[in-house]
């Protein structure tokens, strides 16, 4: 017999049948952010640009105002770049420009909003970025294990080397220890490096467990310093971790269910294996996962039996990893997909007769509602017409009699109306300096045309990382509510339908139970990241208003504080349309030398909830190289002449000479502040009068610089950075040459049936690829093509 459920369930909730679904299922996401960067492999001195993306909010739209970016270190997190964005209806624009002397490795940038949700930043868009850089590092390191474990000693030992940039020996480097995760650590030192650079590092291997085994090294010499951690072994432990996952949540005796499973290692990396299912010591089935690390089988549990696997060529061949035990009494559900269009079937079977209640819902409200009788051990088939359910990700849920959840399935519904963006080019090969023009169409089910909102970006397909790279439909749908996501070697993941489902059997898997106590539904409180302070006289507070003056270049504005003295700025009043524009925040009093005043930075607040996070560097199908392949230049093999490192100051000496305390400088081809050549060595500061090129072929004569200093009466604050326009080079003008990796940037498309967008190729060749996503009324759209740029 089969079950159809279509009803709207109207007057069902959440909390009315004592569900509190958001424990165990999927993240609830109330808000989300999504930045598309124009790449994610950039070199020092290099150009970002960035849109953000509002995806839904948990306010209304017009209270996000400040888009805050953080450049994060992932070698030691520290911040190296934290600048402000205006949000203007859901979208924030901008550029920046990476300093000139950051070293190569791996960053991140890390996206909030000014919303506070429950005094938490909203939003935690993270992209990890490849610094490719110039900038020669005086210090490299690598740790290696040298033994696993002595016998005599009971210690193992790792091996740590330390190099120049240029692969000399450092000797006499200060290097510090410390063994240990969070709290708990369990071994500390100091020590110097050897003539060859090296330190063996003894560590207590019995006591080494998952827990505490991060070994975190502080290497200094001079005024350089290098962090780096390694992993060291746990023993008696296996190289491999297996989780398995009934479909459902839970296997049940004598009843047939689906297990997917994952394999990684531990660092975390997907590993494709194969092995064998036992019954006791009776093989039952073999398994493979794909390359992944995700794979599937079929099981029946029979009571007092246990149930494991092994793995083939596993070096430690006798550890079994123990399937979960199997209920003596429950339901169990399968589904044979879990993408469905405009309905979803599965079937479920019962160890006893019992009356159940079906539920559709998002994890937060119940689109579809059913009662049912099970007959034990006879299967029954359900088909959901999904006419009220929302496309994306959503759950039937198996409730028993007193409402107490006993399986559960994600499936992605609607996956036919995911929205389609085609690009097509005039041709597929283009010269340099030749013009590439671009059609785009965004369409809906039924290729009916959609408006959108989008960025395009035309970048060098060597500067974007498939490991690192994301796009806005995977995020939307999956990422934001699975993490991490297992990688894909291709790329895209939600045209991968084999690929969906097995991320949704696994990676959306929950063991239901009773809640222990009830908990209690309490109303978020909102509030924002803003300007605040106080001013006092004399230690006391005030006892009537006093008004302050905020001018941001051309922008100047005026506030009182309330009658004790205490004030928050507008974020209007911090706008400025240049980044090297200051605010000036100032008292409007005749003896303000008689008051004190104190305002806090949002960003300080920001930085120390950012770093408390806990951030993992996405993994790939791929071995991890020694940071040293972050550098551009490199010398080969290992010189034993002794050198002394000392901070190369050779760009800062550029900077030092080039611009003037305003930051405006003019390139070797006479170009003011050229962002082809910031801290370039043959540039030079302007002069006032004189005429230089803009580089768009025009002129401009330079009108001075207004150096700012800091008057007793003035607190400088960093002002909200508006939209930059994109630089376009002159192709015309042969004498400038055009090396831009980002060819292209419009942050700001409106997509209207078939729109055209024309743009220019520069001097560099070889593949490059287009890349277009947004924002539509019916949800997101993403889209890319590669072309190739030849010498002409």
């Amino acid at each position: 017999m089969l079950l159809l459920v279509k009803a709207k369930a109207q007057d069902v909730k959440l909390d009315s049948v004592a569900l509190n679904i958001n424990r165990y299922g999927l993240e609830t996401v109330q808000s989300n952010l999504f930045v598309h960067f124009d790449k994610t492999v950039y070199t020092n001195n290099d150009q970002v640009w960035f849109t953000g993306y509002l995806l839904k909010t948990i306010t209304n739209l017009d209270q996000y105002h400040t888009l805050y970016l953080s450049l994060i270190n992932n070698n030691d997190s520290s911040v190296i770049i934290q600048d402000k964005f205006l949000i203007e209806k859901g979208v924030a624009c901008g550029a920046l420009t990476l300093p000139d002397s950051l070293p190569g490795g791996s960053y991140r940038f890390v996206a909030n909003t000014n919303i506070k949700k429950d005094n938490q930043p909203d939003g935690g868009f993270v992209q990890p970025i490849i610094i490719k850089s110039t900038t020669v590092n005086p210090l490299t390191a690598s740790i290696s294990l040298f033994k696993a474990y002595d016998e005599q000693s009971k210690n193992g030992t790792a091996l740590l080397k330390v190099l120049s940039s240029d692969n000399r020996f450092v000797e006499n480097a200060e290097i510090k220890y410390q063994i240990g995760k969070d709290k708990q650590t369990l071994l500390t030192g100091s020590a110097k490096s050897s003539i060859i650079g090296e330190l063996m590092i003894n560590f207590p291997a019995d006591k080494i467990t998952a827990d505490n085994n991060q070994l975190n090294v502080s290497i200094k010499k001079g005024k350089d310093i290098r962090h780096i951690k390694f992993n060291l072994p746990v023993r008696n432990r296996s190289n491999y971790q297996i989780q398995f996952y009934p479909e459902g949540g839970y296997l049940v005796e004598r009843l047939t269910s689906k297990v997917g499973f994952e394999i990684k290692n531990l660092e975390g990396t997907a590993i494709k294996a194969a092995g064998v299912l036992y019954e006791n010591d009776m093989v039952i089935d073999t398994l493979e996962s794909n390359s992944t690390g995700l794979g599937s089988f079929s099981i029946c549990p029979q009571p007092s039996k246990k149930y494991y696997v092994k793995l083939f060529g596993n070096e430690q061949g006798g550890i079994s990893y123990h399937l979960p035990a199997a209920l003596k009494h429950g339901a169990v559900l399968e589904a044979g997909t879990a993408i469905a269009e405009n309905e979803f079937r599965l079937q479920l079977e019962a160890s006893s007769n019992q009356k159940v209640h079906v539920l559709v819902h998002n994890f937060a409200d119940v689109f579809l509602y059913d009662d049912l009788i099970l007959a034990a051990g006879k299967t029954q088939n359900i088909r959901f017409e999904l006419d009220f359910v929302p496309i994306g990700l959503n759950s039937v849920t198996i409730l028993d009699s007193n409402y107490r959840p006993m399986a559960e399935r994600i499936f992605f519904a609607h996956y036919d109306m995911l929205n389609q963006t085609e690009l097509s080019t005039d041709k597929n090969e283009y010269g340099t300096r030749d013009q590439v023009n671009l059609k785009l169409n965004v369409s809906g089910k039924s290729k009916a045309p959609l408006t959108a909102l989008v960025s395009v970006s035309c970048t060098q397909a060597n500067r974007i990382s498939v490991g690192n790279n994301q796009n806005i439909v995977d995020y939307f749908y999956l990422q934001q509510h699975l993490k991490p996501l297992p990688n894909r070697p291709m790329g895209l993941k939600y045209v991968d339908q084999n690929y969906v489902n097995d991320v949704l059997l696994i990676k959306t898997w929950s063991r239901y139970k009773w809640p222990e106590e009830e908990v209690v539904d309490e109303k978020s409180v909102l509030s924002s990241f803003e300007y605040h302070g106080e001013i006092t006289r004399r230690k006391k507070l005030l006892t009537s208003p006093i008004g302050l003056t905020t001018i941001a270049g051309e922008n100047l504005n005026f506030l009182d504080t309330d009658s004790a003295g205490r004030f928050n700025i507008p974020f209007n009043h911090l706008l400025i349309k240049e980044p090297k524009t200051q605010v000036w925040l100032g008292m409007v009093a005749d003896r303000y030398d008689l008051y004190s005043l104190e305002i806090n930075n949002p960003q300080e607040e920001l930085t120390k909830h950012i770093l408390q996070q806990n951030f993992e560097l996405p993994h790939v199908r791929a071995e991890v190289l020694n940071n040293a392949y972050q550098s551009i230049t490199s010398a080969a093999g290992i010189k034993l002449k002794e050198v002394v490192i000392t901070k190369n100051n050779q760009n800062t000496d550029y900077a030092k000479r080039t611009y003037n305390k305003c930051g405006d400088y003019v390139c070797r081809y006479n170009i003011l502040n050229c962002p082809n050549h910031i801290a370039d060595a043959g540039s030079r500061s302007p002069v006032i009068g004189k005429t230089y090129s803009d580089g768009k072929g025009g002129e401009i004569i330079y009108p001075g610089c207004l150096e700012a200093e800091r008057k007793p009466n003035i607190t400088i604050l960093k002002g909200i950075n508006l939209a930059k326009e994109f630089y376009v080079s002159d192709i015309n003008n042969k004498n400038e040459p055009i090396s831009f990796s980002t060819v292209y940037w419009n942050y700001q498309v409106m997509i209207k049936g078939e729109t055209s967008i024309s743009f220019n190729t520069g001097d560099l060749t070889g593949p490059f690829k287009i890349i277009v996503q947004g924002v539509t009324d019916g949800g997101v759209v993403y889209g890319e093509k590669e072309i190739m740029v030849k010498n002409k």
